[in-house]
């Protein structure tokens, strides 16, 4: 059924009431390992100096580009 994961991202508000938010949040959802890792790799790509990061970068500017011409 694929992969799916989640990210939550709360500003302006109070840290108190935040921290009950993250807490509501995180004991209702619960995705599997590779959800939390795929999740994971969205929010931090690779940096200039990974070996990763160029093949990285020009994947997903070929995908951008692409979902651009149409």
């Amino acid at each position: 059924c694929g992969k799916r994961g989640g990210y939550m991202e709360v500003t302006g508000i109070d840290n108190d009431i935040k921290d009950q938010l993250y807490k509501v949040a995180s004991v209702n959802l619960c995705s599997n390992i590779s959800g939390q890792i795929l999740a994971s790799l969205v929010m931090n790509p690779p940096k200039s100096g990974d070996e990763s990061f160029e093949l990285f970068f020009a994947e997903r500017d070929s995908i951008l580009s692409s979902l651009a011409r149409r």
